[in-house]
């Protein structure tokens, strides 16, 4: 009997091994990293965890490690390592092929798209890598775009950029330099700037950081290759967008609520001579992942929906007017000399109360009639007693930043005064809505809440 039974577990792993091995041949390998489940892999790829299992013959309670070697299945006919790279403000199906090597019906595969137009900037690409990690001869990193305008033939075009016409035909997937149509993008490569679907005359448009997260502060950069103004919006917002250090800038806070999901960003040029030029591509927002704190004890008239409604109200007109003086130059200071008690973003719930709220802002430890300090160039522009908020300053630091301090004992500033970081603005207290002393500290951008925190660890912009 105990030979059987051994016979019988060997064929089950000849077996086993042989189904993985024969999955193996089949399609890409995906290398577990570090963190990885099953879960987040099913989905990265878009597979169900039972079709994952049984491409590599593993059972329900098999345990994946860092540097497993996993296939992913429906992409039969696909060989190599499954990698991932983040797409880009400018990229389009035909970019990202020229950059990565791949071609653009395998780039479709790969990401199961359906409407290859609809890339997103922060999109983690699916692309897939040689095992011997060499590079496609046709990877290209640098280039730039050349629209056909109605009448023009390639011929002329690649007369016009000093280019070989068979060149850009076969950069472009053109069985000719005949085989084109007006209106079409083609591109050119090498040079020194980066491959990107931009039209004349953007030479670049980025974000500080993709993909964006709730309750963070988007950092829009924008460089014309000549003079010319900009607008825009980035889904509901309305961008404001500044010159500054040669480029163009714009700082908008996300939402800490916001839906997670891809926002669009447009913008609209005017280029010196009055031509006007608009760039439209999708923005993902991710989950800032915030916790849930424990149920709050605070004054029953602090959570009146009709104070609540007219407070935010009062705030929103306070922190709306965007000054175009920026007076901070460096990281934001600590607004207080103790530690922090609550994090910015985590859900909330008062008196047992729903979790329809989260925390605005960042609170600080303190003891009454503790001072509270300016932690950036700034002027005042409000002081006042509010339900909430209790006693309240806000400071206008520039381009649409302000600072809200909230549950103070006392003011040291009244609205018109100009401020300097390190300043005693205020003592700590516990008025309006608190459960003890301390110092409730907010920052604006852009008409919404972020993360404090961010601006004392980085320079924005």
């Amino acid at each position: 009997m105990k030979r059987i039974l051994v016979l019988s577990l060997l064929l089950c792993l000849s077996l086993r091994t042989a189904s993985a091995a024969r999955a193996q041949a089949d399609g890409p390998v995906y290398v577990v990293a570090e963190g990885d489940s099953y879960w987040a892999i099913a989905d990265t790829f878009k597979v169900t965890i039972p079709d994952l299992l049984a491409a590599n013959g593993f059972s329900v309670d098999h345990i994946i490690n860092p540097g497993d070697r996993l296939v992913i299945p429906g992409y039969e006919g696909i060989h190599g390592v499954l990698a991932s790279r983040m797409v880009e403000l400018g990229d389009t199906l035909a970019t990202l092929s020229l950059r990565t090597g791949i071609p653009a019906d395998t780039l479709m595969r790969l990401n199961r798209l359906t409407n290859p137009q609809r890339l997103y900037a922060g999109q983690a690409l699916v692309v897939v890598e040689p095992e011997d990690g060499t590079a496609p001869a046709s990877k290209w990193e640098t280039g730039r775009a050349l629209t056909l305008s109605a009448g023009t033939p390639l011929l002329a075009l690649a007369a016009a950029e000093g280019k070989s016409p068979w060149e850009l035909a076969g950069v472009n997937n053109l069985s000719s330099p005949a085989d084109q149509f007006s209106g079409r993008t083609l591109f050119e490569v090498g040079g020194d700037k980066p491959l990107r679907a931009w039209p004349d005359p953007v030479a670049d448009i980025r974000f500080r950081q993709l993909p964006l997260m709730q309750g963070m502060t988007g950092e829009m950069y924008l460089t014309l290759a000549r003079e010319g103004t900009a607008e825009g919006t980035l889904g509901d917002y309305v961008l404001n967008i500044r010159a500054w250090d040669g480029k163009m800038v714009a700082l908008q806070g996300i939402h800490a609520t916001a839906v997670p999901k891809s926002y669009p960003l447009k913008l609209k040029i005017t280029a010196a001579d009055g031509r006007t030029i608009f760039f439209e591509q999708d923005v993902q927002v991710v989950s800032g992942k915030y916790p849930v704190e424990p149920d709050l004890k605070v004054p029953p008239e602090t959570l009146n929906l009709d104070t609540i409604a007219a407070e935010a109200e009062l705030t929103q007109s306070i922190v709306a007017p965007f000054t175009e003086e920026r007076y901070w130059t460096a990281v934001f200071l600590k607004p207080a000399i103790r530690d922090i008690g609550s994090l910015f973003g985590n859900r909330r719930s008062y008196n047992n109360g729903a979790y329809y709220y989260y925390h605005t802002g960042v609170d600080y430890y303190g003891r009454m009639n503790e001072p509270v300090l300016a932690p950036a160039p700034g002027r005042v522009v409000y002081t006042d007693k509010l339900v909430i908020c209790g006693n309240t300053t806000v400071i206008d630091h520039g381009w649409g930043v302000y600072t809200r301090y909230c549950h103070q004992n006392a003011f040291k500033v009244q609205p018109g005064d100009t401020v300097v970081p390190g300043q005693e603005i205020g003592l700590i207290g516990n008025t309006g809505r608190v459960d003890g002393p301390h110092l409730h500290f907010e920052l604006w951008v852009g008409g919404v809440q972020v993360n404090p925190l961010t601006w004392m660890q980085e320079v924005f912009p």
